[in-house]
């Protein structure tokens, strides 16, 4: 189901835990470098939990788009 044209005043909390983890990876890339990123074992971590997020929310029945754009509000 695409619910992408929607707009939801509260996200899902598996929305919120996708945008969050997403957002962590953008900060520590900004901090190790993003050429660098690939060797930062903190930021492969959070990669790591950014992408396990991505699964959980697609898997739930959220359509990339809205996982995507929710990634980017935070």
């Amino acid at each position: 189901m695409d619910r992408s044209h929607e707009n939801p005043t509260r996200p899902s909390p598996t929305l919120a835990a996708y945008a969050h983890a997403a957002q962590d990876c953008r900060e520590i890339a900004q901090l190790a470098g993003i050429r660098n990123c690939d060797t930062d074992p903190e930021w492969r971590a959070s990669e790591y939990e950014a992408e396990q997020r991505y699964d959980n929310a697609r898997t739930a029945g959220l359509s990339a788009a809205e996982v995507s754009s929710a990634g980017r509000k935070v």
